[in-house]
């Protein structure tokens, strides 16, 4: 949820109009503090049809909207209520999470795309960790690569971004390109360094690898399909990793959750809790009554 409002251009929630799968993550993202109240919405979505887009509009001591099929249909203040993320809030922990000394202040070098969060010193070696999002937009992506020549000196530089590298347009630069999920993983309340992905950022452009498959990507938790993008969990990147490498083969099921340390009794367990994550795996999975999986060509 919070790459989602990062990265988009509005990048704002309603509390109520979310549903209930989405509600939990919601309510740990405004305890932690990573995201504050915004302006209230001007258009919310027909509470009794949740069809259409009504303007909300107060009459006297009364809160209501217009809809084409309900006509007028009461409002709660609740409903207008957004919520967007503070990036603030998240450059703070890059820096933490990095390592990067205190003292230093992160610096907007591109208005709400691009960031220098920080430079973090390894031995004789400086590498300036830039923070970047909506990188799939032309003339934000054109921003930001002005930017690396003009302000980031050649090379040192590890970017962070909200922005799936398959739509990023950054196969062509030297730097490494990490996902800000991948990168980072949230604790308590606070962003943790995944060592694994920091040691591939480390390693030389000839050596570090490129996408395994024209279907995912980001270590197989990103899955594009006709154009559309379905985002999944470690757990779940972890069974696509584990199918892909049998190339077409059958994988039995207890093979698949003992490879991936988990408890569930099978794949589909890990997946059926969110429509859309299932909706991603019925798309790029078949499995028989017998206990076999495999991606589908």
């Amino acid at each position: 949820m919070l790459v989602s409002m990062l990265e988009e251009p509005e990048g704002k929630i309603v509390e109520d109009s979310l549903d209930a799968s989405d509600r939990d993550a919601f309510l740990a993202l405004r305890e932690y503090g990573m995201i504050t109240a915004a302006q209230d919405a001007p258009w919310i979505l027909c509470p009794w049809c949740g069809e259409h887009d009504i303007e909300p509009r107060r009459t006297g001591k009364t809160l209501q909207g217009l809809c084409p099929e309900c006509g007028h249909v009461p409002i709660t203040n609740a409903s207008l209520k957004a919520w967007s993320a503070d990036p603030k809030w998240l450059l703070d922990q890059l820096r933490l999470a990095f390592g990067i000394a205190s003292r230093q202040i992160s610096e907007e070098l591109v208005p709400g795309t691009l960031w220098k969060v920080g430079d973090l010193r390894q031995n004789r070696k400086v590498r300036r960790i830039l923070f970047a999002r909506r990188l799939s937009d032309h003339a934000t992506n054109q921003a930001f690569r002005a930017a690396l020549v003009e302000k980031v000196e050649r090379d040192t530089a590890v970017i962070v971004g909200t922005t799936s590298k398959s739509v990023a347009l950054v196969n062509d630069l030297s730097s490494p390109y990490v996902h800000l999920a991948e990168i980072v993983h949230l604790r308590s309340g606070k962003l943790e360094l995944d060592k694994n992905q920091w040691d591939w950022c480390l390693k030389p452009t000839h050596l570090r690898g490129h996408d395994a498959s024209t279907v995912f990507f980001e270590n197989f938790r990103l899955a594009v399909l006709d154009g559309e993008e379905y985002e999944f969990s470690v757990h779940q990147g972890a069974v696509f990793s584990y199918l892909h490498a049998a190339r077409g083969g059958k994988c039995h099921k207890d093979s698949i959750m003992e490879d991936i340390d988990s408890s569930q009794k099978n794949p589909v367990e890990i997946f059926r809790h969110n429509p859309r994550q299932m909706e991603g795996f019925q798309r790029t999975v078949e499995w028989n009554d017998f206990g076999f999986y495999w991606l589908k060509r």
